[in-house]
């Protein structure tokens, strides 16, 4: 797949999907070409582990029953792991707070494969999960974009799957979007901030109001905003934002680390 082959005009977008596909193409070249190794790699393990489960009566059967165990607010936090999973390989960026163990790996691709075979019109009531998610499955395969021999449809799963990320955000928080709630930064990316030393001339820490001194060590934002350590540490402890500037740093909490990423592609689409 060429890389420069498409020039997409951003001013042109009206669809989340549009501005995801311009997101992913904002990418260098290698860039690019890491990303859609790593979609591939990604859409094959994905596809092997439901062909596994829905050849394993054993494993689907306690696969379902994850699912059956968790209450309707656990489903959520669980597909928004894996939509999260997504996010990050659109944007090449590690997820080291947010993975998931295999069983509940399984129970999420089995949740997402049930969400995406489910039709109110044609499902019978009780529904047999097995044989839907099978027809669904093989349709899709036979489908002119599951026989095509280019990566464009690995790509364009991904990315329909990650735009259904603000839909599932809005209906989980109610309208009420993450960004707008305090949220402690991650203590991943609270650990990996640099140290630094005050050199040239003397400057205020907008936390305390007061000087940060020559020579002494304070921390560094990824923004490259510098406050005092002890005040970086209390500030994040409450919010995952940079006082100056409102940069997010990453988030423990689930649904605020997938608005973050949203907008994070949002703004390298043009959106």
């Amino acid at each position: 797949m060429d890389h420069h082959s498409t020039t997409f005009s951003t001013s042109s977008f009206s669809s989340p999907s549009d501005t995801l596909m311009a997101a992913i193409l904002s990418h260098p070249p290698r860039s690019f070409s890491s990303l859609i190794s790593s979609l591939s790699t990604d859409h094959r393990f994905i596809r092997s582990r439901l062909a596994f489960l829905l050849l394993s009566p054993p494993y689907f059967s306690l696969a379902l029953a994850r699912l059956h165990s968790l209450s309707l607010s656990q489903k959520s936090i669980l597909l928004a792991r894996l939509l999260l999973h997504y996010l990050n390989l659109l944007l090449l960026s590690p997820c080291p707070s947010h993975r998931l163990r295999l069983l509940d790996f399984d129970a999420a691709v089995l949740l997402m494969a049930m969400c995406d075979s489910y039709s109110p019109e044609t499902s019978p009531s009780p529904i047999n999960w097995h044989s839907t998610i099978i027809t669904h499955l093989l349709t899709s395969l036979l489908s002119p974009s599951g026989l095509g021999s280019t990566s464009w449809p690995v790509v364009s799963h991904y990315i329909d799957t990650a735009a259904k990320c603000r839909r599932f955000l809005h209906v989980v928080s109610g309208g009420i979007t993450k960004s707008d709630d305090e949220m402690a930064a991650s203590s991943a990316a609270v650990v990996s901030l640099p140290s630094v030393e005050i050199g040239g001339e003397s400057a205020e820490c907008v936390v305390c109001k007061e000087e940060m001194e020559l020579g002494r060590d304070v921390c560094e934002l990824p923004c490259k905003h510098r406050f005092h350590w002890s005040c970086a540490l209390k500030w994040l402890g409450r919010k995952n934002t940079c006082p100056c500037c409102r940069f997010e740093l990453p988030t423990e909490d689930v649904y605020g680390e997938m608005g973050r990423l949203w907008r994070k592609l949002m703004r390298m689409g043009g959106g």
